[in-house]
């Protein structure tokens, strides 16, 4: 099972059931991770499809989306940073 959180934006779009989930075993990824949600949930998928999104693995910002994910990761989805 691994913790989700949605900031920002994308927690009004997320679907709360979503904060913890049991993934199916072909996502191993980041990459594959953001594909499965933008399957189950499209709106969300287009959303993080924000160029200046950011995803934070285990509270380390990542990249890669051929970064591993695994049990037990707290991934968290951030929206673009706006400053002034």
């Amino acid at each position: 099972m691994v913790k989700l959180v949605f900031l920002g934006r994308f927690r009004e779009i997320a679907n709360p059931a979503l904060a913890q989930v049991v993934l199916p075993g072909t996502v191993r990824t980041l990459g594959g991770l953001k594909d499965w949600l933008a399957a189950a949930e499209p709106a969300l998928g287009q959303a993080l499809e924000t160029a200046r999104s950011q995803i934070a693995v285990n509270q380390v910002l990542v990249r890669d989306p051929a970064h591993p994910i695994a049990n037990d990761d707290e991934i968290a989805f951030l929206p673009p940073m706006s400053g002034g």
